[in-house]
């Protein structure tokens, strides 16, 4: 039984079946694996804007200013404190994109 170096040690018992009518020339081979798959994660990738382009450029400072007061203006009063925290989060990620 031929098998990848990966799965070497997952392989705990292998057994042949030369007596089985399938009317070939091969024999056919049955194995028990025990495997143990771990969760591939997703690298965090943390987005980083440029704050200097914000002190430098008049304009683009102007533009991100009147984006933020929109989005604040529509986003209301809410209850929750965690939720206030989320939708001015939210709204000051979506102004800086």
């Amino acid at each position: 039984m031929m098998i990848s170096k990966r799965y070497r040690n997952a392989l705990l018992l292998a057994k042949t079946y030369p007596s089985a009518d399938c009317y070939s020339d091969h024999v056919p081979v049955v194995g028990k694996f025990k495997l143990k798959l771990k969760k591939n994660s997703k690298p965090f990738t943390n987005i980083k804007f440029d704050l200097a382009i914000l002190k430098t450029n008049q304009t683009i400072r102007e533009k991100y200013q009147i984006s933020v007061q929109n989005k604040f203006e529509a986003l209301g009063d809410a209850e929750e404190i965690e939720q206030q925290w989320e939708n001015f989060k939210s709204a000051i990620k979506e102004a800086a994109t």
